[in-house]
């Protein structure tokens, strides 16, 4: 059966973040503290979100995903008290997209520190993603809390990489006796040529494959892919 985690496409470039990811739920010798560092549009946000919700059969650990932002936020609101009761008890934490701590100088920092503190103290996993390295940062405002983090580099996909997520998205987005099929011309070009951002290809291939309304299974060729997309 597949996992949210199998329609992740691995190149060297994110595989070793892949991987410490993946295995997250294993057992380890010490708490998990990870900065996943890459540009925007390197698959972070794509990575987490999977692997929280991929069903760990042989683990009995909780995993949670939050985006840093809307912690502040959160916490604005007066939101239940369980909203972060679980951020400092769940056993994997993925906190997402560093800059929406930092960048709250009212609360963020403090927020961050005070929940690090806390999973620390319980030995808990936690990985937080970035698209700059912890250097890009002050890190006196978190008061230490980040000192015994490591950083992983994700790279943006290389040219194979955007193919074969293409590939991916159009079996993912097939319809039986409905859709078509993309020529391997039409890959290229919808990997290469619509700026390559994930989230453009994403709508693209979805809409061809949703929406097409010829004879299922006809291969659409790149003039056709191209025109289409205008």
């Amino acid at each position: 059966m597949n996992t949210p985690l199998d329609a992740f496409v691995k190149t060297d470039g994110n595989r070793e973040a892949f991987d410490r990811i993946a295995n997250i739920t294993q057992s380890h010798e010490k708490p998990e503290k990870l900065f996943l560092v890459g540009p925007e549009q390197s698959g972070k946000t794509t990575l987490v979100r999977a692997r929280q919700l991929d069903r760990d059969l042989l683990s009995t650990k909780r995993v949670l995903y939050r985006p840093c932002a809307e912690l502040p936020e959160a916490m604005r609101a007066n939101v239940y008290d369980g909203f972060f009761e679980d951020l400092g008890t769940h056993e994997v934490l993925f906190l997402d997209d560093f800059d929406g701590f930092y960048k709250d100088e009212e609360m963020g920092p403090k927020l961050c520190q005070l929940l690090l503190a806390e999973r620390e103290r319980r030995g808990l996993d936690t990985v937080i993603t970035s698209r700059e390295p912890l250097s890009a940062y002050d890190l006196t405002l978190f008061e230490g809390m980040l000192d015994d983090f490591e950083e992983i580099a994700m790279d943006a996909l290389d040219a194979e990489g955007l193919e074969a997520y293409v590939s991916e998205l159009a079996g993912a987005y097939a319809e039986e006796g409905k859709s078509p099929v993309l020529s391997s011309e039409a890959i290229t070009y919808i990997a290469h040529d619509l700026g390559e951002k994930p989230d453009m290809m994403r709508k693209a291939v979805s809409f061809l494959m949703t929406q097409y309304e010829g004879e299922p299974g006809v291969e659409l060729s790149r003039d056709f892919v191209a025109m289409t997309l205008a």
